[in-house]
């Protein structure tokens, strides 16, 4: 199954293999062409593993296995604790969780004035609605509409901001597993310093669920955090709430991402390299093996 593209109607998955083709794993690398508006970026690219792809020191790969090896991922309930965790009482309608990324409501979506002011150059709407033949004629269920931000990229026209949509609230495809990747490869490129000075806003409509969901999976996809970290890092600065229907799916990629690294290392160890289907193979059987 291949990952989420926005205005995609495609069901579920049906098995673990299904949601291991959704998460594929995203290396960073070289800067290219900016997306256009409404751009489909959720077309898959060969396997591969996070990390550098020059030789790492012998000593720091066997430190890091190690690590890997030791690892004891953390329950659902420990994750929700977690997110409890967070010690801020006033919540703003826009935070900085990251050097140019912002984290915000519908509020700050639909202020134009303001997305200026912050000189926002890229938005991610985490909660927009599903734009089918329904939509565009007016005749869209209620449901399809209600807690969604309802903007899109005649909105900000005038105001040179990149626009990208991905219908998390679609009540015919809920798995938001789906636009980890494209999220991800989104936001990364974006803020790629040798394409632009870009700043990401990343919106649902009280930014604390689709948003921040997408945005852990983007610091575990690109920048090598465990969920746990990551969860800690926004909690520092924005209070979240992921359903825990969420929480699982970042349970699953993050068993994915933390297997892969291993398998990397290995080979490296070993001075080996393995196959895709070796790759793909291992993950499913851990996937297989996890009772969330």
């Amino acid at each position: 199954m291949e990952l989420y593209a926005p205005g995609s109607s495609d069901p579920e998955p049906d098995s673990v293999e299904d949601l291991f083709d959704s998460l594929e794993l995203y290396v960073p690398g070289p800067s290219v062409l900016e997306p256009q508006p409404e751009w489909d970026l959720a077309t898959p690219e060969d396997l591969g593993a996070p990390g550098p792809s020059i030789l790492e020191p012998e000593s720091k790969v066997l430190s890091e296995l190690s690590s890997l090896e030791n690892y004891v991922p953390l329950n659902i309930f420990q994750l929700e604790d977690r997110l409890k965790q967070c010690t801020l009482f006033k919540q703003r309608h826009v935070t900085n969780v990251w050097p140019r990324v912002f984290i915000g409501d519908e509020e700050t979506a639909t202020d134009r004035d303001m997305l200026q002011e912050m000189c926002i150059t890229h938005i991610l709407n985490a909660a927009a609605p599903k734009k089918d033949l329904n939509y565009f004629l007016g005749t869209s269920y209620v449901e399809d509409i209600v807690g969604t931000v309802n903007t899109g990229s005649r909105y900000y026209r005038g105001l040179h901001i990149n626009y990208y949509s991905l219908p998390t609230m679609d009540r015919h495809c809920s798995d938001i597993s789906k636009c980890f990747m494209p999220a991800a490869k989104f936001i990364d490129k974006a803020l790629d310093k040798r394409a632009s000075k870009g700043k990401v806003l990343i919106c649902c409509k009280q930014g604390v669920d689709h948003s921040a969901t997408l945005f852990l999976a983007y610091l575990m996809i690109c920048h090598d955090m465990m969920v746990e970290d990551a969860i800690d890092h926004v909690i520092k600065s924005r209070r979240i709430r992921p359903s825990r229907d969420f929480l699982k799916k970042l349970m699953l990629l993050n068993a994915d991402l933390v297997n892969k690294r291993k398998l990397k290392l290995e080979d490296i160890k070993a001075g080996r390299e393995r196959k895709k289907w070796q790759l793909k193979k291992s993950s499913v059987q851990i996937l297989k093996n996890l009772h969330i």
